[in-house]
Order: structure tokens, then sequence, then C-alpha cells
């Protein structure tokens, strides 16, 4: 199968597919609108992936499922091979998605009314994960320059390190704005966490979408120590469009710390082993590499016409750079709006962006975040909808 620009730039139409995104979106709003919010692709999935779930399904039992070697092995050889990282079985644990080991992380490594670093504008469930159980956000904004681009603020963050926090969540590739954080910034994080005894949990699931000249850096490629207390978490939903199937990883070399994770589990009631999740998982780490390249290259893609179609019809905006994912950071302040207007007036215009303030209350005010995995004619009209919104 060629996966290049004509497989991904023809539309599917996923309305009345159960779908969050369409149909969820329509189901609230009562109305159609064009759907660049949460973070899932209107893409097709890769042919060998639907070819393996078609195949699993003609079986007519789908009972209580275990991992097999063969999942495992397909997992850890895709990490080596686009990722550089060499992990084994025993440091791995299969979970039902990526927030379920935030909260199992947050429940196992601190307690009641420990503090939180978190580092906004940041993935919302970060806050929720914290708050949900009881503990404190501790925040350390990034700090923005005049074109978009965040770093983190390194004092800032040792700051909360000495008010006393337990531990630090990492959203790496950072999510919403776009960075792959560098080597050296990683590095530097490690060694103040290190300094006063601060626990990491890195969520990685953006992995994948890192465009050149940018690398993503697994943190467990800098931090090998085996007592250290840090594990990361991804899956395939992300890469491969398979979040319907919830099936996630968490990586660690620390194995009591595994085993803390598993137990705040356990305690929750969650289980994993999803039947289908493990075969689309093994699939895509076996056979997707071809459509991720081609992937990337598309969205790639839709991001330079997204830039072009801003340029000229809203210029005062400001895109932030693009080095990770496939969800764009655009800075609306320069027109004036917070965001409850500004999301009423894309709602009334007819499209629907994730709002600033998801990503927190003060860093995303006068902000709105982008899917652009999506067919570009549907960035174009969403763009078009969008000068409507605030110019018309």
């Amino acid at each position: 199968m060629i996966y290049d620009a004509s497989f991904f730039d023809k539309p599917i139409d996923r309305r009345n597919t159960a779908c969050e995104k369409w149909d969820g979106l329509m189901a609230k709003e009562k109305r159609e609108l064009n759907p660049m919010w949460v973070a899932d692709m209107d893409f097709r999935c890769p042919n060998e992936v639907h070819e393996a779930m078609v195949r699993r399904a003609q079986h007519p039992v789908y009972g209580y499922t275990a991992q097999t070697d063969a999942a495992d092995e397909a997992m850890l050889a895709f990490m080596e091979r686009r990722h550089g990282i060499t992990l084994t079985k025993e440091q791995q644990a299969m979970l039902p998605c990526v927030i379920t080991g935030l909260k199992a992380g947050v429940c196992a490594l601190t307690e009641v009314g420990d503090s939180i670093i978190v580092q906004p504008p940041v993935y919302g469930p970060f806050y929720a994960s914290i708050r949900a159980n009881d503990r404190i956000v501790l925040e350390n904004p990034l700090i923005c320059d005049g074109n978009g681009r965040y770093t983190m603020d390194f004092d800032g963050l040792e700051d909360c390190c000495k008010a006393g926090a337990k531990l630090m969540l990492l959203c790496s590739p950072h999510n919403p704005i776009g960075r792959a954080w560098t080597k050296e910034e990683l590095t530097k994080l490690l060694e103040i966490l290190a300094r006063y005894n601060v626990a990491l949990i890195s969520d990685e699931i953006h992995e994948d979408f890192v465009f050149e000249p940018s690398r993503f850096v697994p943190i467990l490629s800098l931090a090998e120590a085996e007592d250290a207390k840090i594990f990361s978490l991804t899956s395939a939903s992300k890469s491969f469009n398979l979040a319907g199937l919830q099936q996630a990883i968490l990586f660690t070399r620390n194995m009591e710390l595994k085993e803390m994770v598993l137990s705040s589990m356990n305690r929750a009631g969650v289980v994993s082993g999803n039947i289908f999740g493990m075969v689309a998982s093994e699939a895509a780490y076996q056979h997707g590499d071809a459509w991720l390249d081609g992937m990337l290259s598309y969205v790639k893609q839709g991001e330079m016409i997204a830039r072009e179609e801003l340029g000229k019809r809203l210029p005062k905006v400001i895109f932030t750079p693009l080095e990770a994912t496939y969800l764009g950071w655009l800075d609306m302040r320069a027109y004036g709006y917070h965001n409850e207007e500004l999301m009423k007036r894309t709602y009334d215009a007819g499209v629907a962006f994730t709002t600033g303030t998801f990503f927190g209350a003060e860093a995303g005010d006068g902000f709105l975040r982008i899917n652009l995995a999506c067919p570009h004619a549907q960035i174009i009209d969403a763009i078009i909808r969008l000068e409507q919104a605030i110019n018309g």
C-alpha cells in the first residue's frame, strides 16, 4: 500500500459511528461544526491494522485477553527502531490509557495534600489527575518569546521543588505548544528533580509526531538508574488513530515503582486487556512505519497551509512554531477576545477549536488549539470560518 498525500487527502465520513469528535460534538451543540478540537485524526488507520482487526473479529469469541509475546516484541522493536531506546518486556506494563497511568502514578507516588508540578499551558487532564486525587497543583508556567516559542523556566522549576513538590508531570513532546524538548533541556530538568528527590511522570504519547530537524528524546534514555522514580507513558492510539481501542504502555526501569503503579490501578478496579487494542497495536508497531511517515509528511504540509491561510486572513495571529504534535497553538490575543467570547464566535461561525483555558486558566486565555490531522480542505475551511468569527 502506498501512503501518499492522496491517501490522507481523501475525506472519511465519521458521522454516525459513535465518534466523539463529530457525533459527540453534534449531540452536545445541536448543530454541525467543523471539528478541529479533540486530538484524534480524521485519517484512515493503516490498512495493515484494519486487516488484522478483521481477521481477529472473524473468530467468534472475545474473552479475557492475555498480552502476547508477539505484541510486546513488536512494541519494543518499534521503540528501538524509531526512537533508539532499548527496553525490555519486564520494564513495561499495559494500561487502558495514558490518563489511567497519570492518575495511578499520582496516587502511587504522592499522598493526599502533596504538591505536584505542571508546566502550563499543558494538557488539561494533568490538572484533573491531580485535583481529583486531592493533591495540589503547583504551576511553573512555560516562558514564551515574542514569536510564540516556549521554553522551560528552570529557576521557577527549582523554586517549585524547594517549596516541597513531590512529583512532576511532564508533557514530552508538549501539548499544546508543540515543543520537542531537547536533550539539554531534559537533562537540566532531571538534574533539578534529582537534587530535590522529586519523582517524574513523562507523558510521551506524542513521541511519534516530531518534525525535522527536531528529535524526540525519550526520558528513559537519559534516566538509566534502576532506582530512579521515573516512568513514561505512551500509546499506539495517538500515533495510528486507535484511541477507541483503549491500549497504552508504561515504561520504567524501576521495578518497585512499576508494581506501585499497578497496585494503584488494581485498588481502583482498573484492569488492562483489550483484545482489539492489543491486535491493532501489534499490527501498527510491526507494519505501520510507511503509514506513519506518509501521515507526518501530510500533516507538515497541512501546517504550512494553515500558516499561509492565517497569514493572509488573520495576520495578527501568532502560530507557535511546530516542532512536534499535530496540534497548532494559536495566540489570538491581538484581537482582544477572552476565551468565552472566542468560543462563542467560532461556534457561531461553524467551527470548533479547543479552548485555550483547557490548558490553564491564565496561560491559555486568548488562545485556541487547532487539530491539523485532517484533510487539507478541512483546515482551509476552519481558518475561513475563524476569519469570519473574528472579523465577521
